[in-house]
């Protein structure tokens, strides 16, 4: 059970945070500091594995929290939740290491996401080494916000599969029958995913000819 703080001096927002944390498996929150003295005893005493932070508290500014808590040497994964949407904040609290940064308002769907983006990283950090291509998934499929945007009549779901098989079964080069017969869909529902990883570079297509004359699709995996 991953242990979760919510650094966040109004109560009803505290309450709606907590609340949407309940909803995941695997997770406690054992605490609502409402400043750095409260936050930095809960760390001192206890294992704590993701801070919920709001930049804006009363007397304090929850940058300056995430910076003094890497200053004395704890690597807790932290995510800012606020209202505050300067690029300057933003940018700080990623060089801070910032794992995710929420502004209000958001939905549960964007919330999880948040969590899911931590779980799937730090699986990939309990290796004692690490891929390139297991860095790919957390910092080059992230960034594509992959689950976000997708067209009217692509599922989430089939899309998330394709996105699993990209990674761990496909080859740098594939063809549009291998997608098919992994995935379990007919040709014309994979081009239309596949139609759509090509426009937002993840995959670069072209076409080919057989013997007979049939033009045949193959994708390559773009490597940023």
């Amino acid at each position: 059970m991953k242990r979760v703080l919510v650094v966040e001096d109004d109560p009803m927002v505290a309450m709606i945070n907590i609340e949407y944390l309940s909803k995941i498996k695997g997770y406690e929150v054992v605490g609502n500091p409402v400043n750095f003295f409260e936050t930095l005893e809960y760390l001192k005493k206890e294992k704590i594995d993701l801070i919920l932070l709001d930049v804006f508290l009363m007397g304090e500014n929850g940058l300056d929290i995430l910076k003094e808590i890497r200053v004395r040497g704890y690597n807790v994964d932290v995510i800012m939740i606020t209202s505050a949407n300067d690029s300057e904040d933003i940018k700080k609290a990623f060089s801070l290491g910032s794992v995710d940064y929420l502004i209000k308002p958001f939905d549960f769907d964007r919330f999880k996401e948040a969590i899911t983006k931590i779980s799937n990283r730090n699986k990939i950090f309990n290796d004692k080494k690490i891929t390139q291509k297991e860095l790919d998934k957390i910092y080059v499929l992230d960034e594509k916000n992959l689950k976000l945007e997708l067209p009217k009549g692509l599922n989430e779901k089939t899309f998330e599969n394709l996105i699993l098989l990209l990674e761990k079964e496909f080859k740098d080069v594939f063809g549009i029958k291998e997608a098919c017969d992994l995935m379990g869909v007919s040709n014309v529902t994979i081009k239309k995913y596949l139609d759509y990883l090509e426009e937002i570079d993840i995959i670069e297509g072209s076409i080919t000819y057989g013997n007979v004359g049939r033009p045949q699709y193959i994708y390559k995996k773009i490597h940023n």
